[in-house]
């Protein structure tokens, strides 16, 4: 039985973590969002890796920063081992951390976009190695834990922040095939707000609608309906956290009801999308 995908949602209580992995997965973590900033740091080379609107393929030693509610999906391939450390940080917490008036870590806000940042040889081993005197030294909370967590941020920021001042940000390998699946996800991100299904978004490509159900999965290992799903719950964040209301959101994204859109919008991220507002509000 195919495991239950956890809600990745993050808590005040859960303000940030960090993981190594290097091991394969049986079956793939579809497209998601998180409230969160995640810092992905891949020592392998993944084939398709989804940033919003965009698939592409991603080589080892880069940094692929996700701000909050961005649709993304890391996934390398069935039953391959692939190494990487993931840092995901709250973002409301890391609001409360950081001076609001201040350009600290711009590129972890709800109106940035993603990234991705290639490290040279040298960065790498100097991130790998605080990442693992993290893990090892830091199994409980500490004063000692926050400070090593802030020294790797503050190594983890000076990387992302060199490679944007730099135009160092890693030029996207794109094959033809995932050419096409970017033209249908811009095309569905353009319409996310009528309705949508395989049948008009094929006839829009003149493609057979099987086929283009195959050649989506194959790059993004999920279906158009739950990326069209995924898209409208992060659109609908991000809404909510500018200020408007539930049913300003509700009407906008062409909910017939107020019930249909709270049934979603629960099932998509774990709480109700009144209580969401409430806790992300941007000031």
């Amino acid at each position: 039985m195919k495991p239950k995908q956890i809600i990745p949602y993050f808590s005040m209580d859960n303000p940030y973590d960090v993981v190594y992995r290097n091991s394969s997965t049986s079956f793939p973590v579809k497209p998601h969002t998180h409230n969160a900033l995640e810092i992905y740091f891949t020592l392998t080379n993944l084939p398709n890796v989804l940033l919003n609107d965009t698939v592409s393929s991603v080589s080892k030693g880069s940094l692929i920063v996700i701000p909050p509610h961005y649709v993304h999906q890391l996934f390398n391939q069935n039953l391959t081992v692939y190494e990487r450390y993931i840092i995901t940080i709250n973002s409301n917490w890391l609001n409360t951390v950081l001076d609001k008036q201040t350009e600290l870590m711009s590129y972890a806000s709800y109106t940035s976009l993603p990234t991705i940042v290639r490290l040279s040889n040298s960065d790498i081993s100097i991130l790998c190695d605080k990442l693992d005197n993290y893990l090892q030294n830091h199994s409980t909370s500490s004063l000692s834990r926050y400070a090593d967590f802030f020294s790797i941020l503050s190594i983890l920021d000076a990387a992302i922040t060199k490679g944007l001042n730099k135009n160092l940000s890693v030029k996207l390998s794109i094959s033809q095939s995932q050419k096409n699946v970017n033209e249908i996800i811009s095309f569905i991100n353009k319409h996310l707000t009528e309705p949508l299904t395989l049948d008009t978004i094929a006839a829009n490509f003149y493609l057979n609608k099987d086929y283009l159900g195959r050649l989506f999965k194959e790059h993004t290992h999920a279906t158009i309906g739950h990326y069209i799903s995924v898209q409208r719950a992060s659109l609908a964040q991000n809404m909510l956290a500018e200020g408007q209301t539930v049913s300003e959101v509700q009407e906008k994204l062409g909910f017939s009801s107020y019930s249909y859109f709270f049934k979603f919008f629960k099932k998509m991220t774990g709480i109700s999308p009144s209580q969401y507002r409430k806790n992300n509000i941007l000031d």
